[in-house]
């Protein structure tokens, strides 16, 4: 890795037992979680996803349409991660059929040759917009993070400039403990338009880390933290997304969210090159573009479709929560930039959050 991406500023032996860490974590998340029956090769598809209301809102809206429709069961498998991928393909024991993946992901695992090309035969990508077509994994949802805040105790804040400045809008702040998206939202606080913050200047965006970290109550691993800290009275402006907010009010949660400068992400489906069943996988991932299979995820999840004919369908209480794609307000994370980045940030964040 290039050592121009940042200056050492901790000892080697802290450095290299952070590396050793990522390294073991992820060794220890290698092996696959499911086991398929030989029986079942070709009559069923095992997909991966990240579990919890969009894995049950993809059930409904997705895994039993799907059977109903072809007589190819699903088996769900909770949990989708990049080297439990690497670790089948390469020992050629490829128990997935389709996986959610990050978008952070996808370059590494077209790179490393782990999905499948996507088969034209199968899947017709015009169906969604051009961000959402990849080579080798097609976009389902997109997604969008911002500012979530308390309505009962604090004023409202709109933008990350708002979330730095602590003496107009004073309160406890809450970001996450990753760098990505973390890094973006450091730069547009310190006024970097969203069209102008990749390729990043990391330099400037810890130097604006540096001052907004006396202010920051928690810094969060789990996503559903994010919300609770606030409703909690534990932290007052938080980093969230949609989806969450959305589920708070709807269960009379004094709170609520900005809906300018979102980071917003696309949510990909890929298949693992090796997979027993392709073929199926493939037309899974063709029904998983349908303009009415999307509205119903949408209106399930609170996620925007990929598909622009999905629009017409969503329900209007679930379309205000969709961000505005089109909004040069709003900033689309640079996967390749990341692909390029990620590991040496995250060990130098990681050696900023211990100082």
């Amino acid at each position: 890795m290039s050592t121009e991406l940042w200056k050492p500023q901790a000892a080697l032996t802290r450095r290299t037992a952070l590396k050793m860490s990522v390294g073991a974590t992820a060794a220890s998340l290698a092996m696959p979680a499911y086991l398929r029956p030989a029986w079942a090769a070709g009559k069923s598809l095992v997909v991966v996803n990240s579990g919890g209301a969009m894995g049950d809102a993809k059930r409904t809206a997705l895994y039993e349409p799907f059977t109903k429709k072809t007589g190819i069961d699903i088996i769900t498998v909770a949990g989708p991660e990049l080297a439990k991928i690497k670790v089948q393909v390469q020992q050629k024991s490829v128990e997935w059929d389709v996986v959610d993946l990050l978008e952070a992901w996808v370059p590494q695992a077209v790179r490393e040759n782990l999905l499948e090309p996507i088969d034209a035969k199968f899947v017709d990508t015009s169906k969604v917009v051009a961000r959402a077509r990849g080579t080798h994994a097609v976009g389902g949802t997109i997604f969008s993070g911002g500012i979530a805040f308390p309505t009962n105790r604090l004023k409202p804040i709109a933008t990350w400039t708002d979330f730095w400045d602590v003496q107009k809008f004073p309160g406890r702040r809450g970001l996450r403990t990753r760098i990505n998206d973390t890094l973006e939202i450091a730069l547009m606080a310190d006024g970097v338009p969203p069209s102008q913050v990749y390729p990043c200047d990391i330099e400037r965006a810890f130097k604006a880390l540096d001052k907004i970290k006396p202010s920051v109550s928690h810094w969060i691993a789990q996503t559903a933290q994010t919300v609770s800290l606030i409703q909690s009275n534990e932290t007052d402006y938080t980093f969230t997304y949609t989806t969450r907010v959305k589920d708070m009010q709807a269960a009379n949660v004094p709170i609520d969210y900005s809906f300018r400068q979102n980071i917003l992400g696309v949510g990909w489906l890929g298949v693992p090159r090796g997979s027993k069943n392709r073929d199926g996988a493939m037309q899974f991932l063709d029904f998983c573009l349908d303009p009415d299979r999307q509205a119903e995820l949408t209106n399930k999840s609170g996620d925007a479709p990929t598909n622009p004919a999905a629009l017409a369908k969503v329900e209007p209480a679930v379309k205000r929560w969709l961000a505005d794609v089109e909004s040069p307000d709003n900033l689309f994370t640079n996967a390749g930039w990341w692909d390029a980045n990620l590991e040496a940030l995250s060990i130098r964040f990681k050696e900023w959050l211990l100082t």
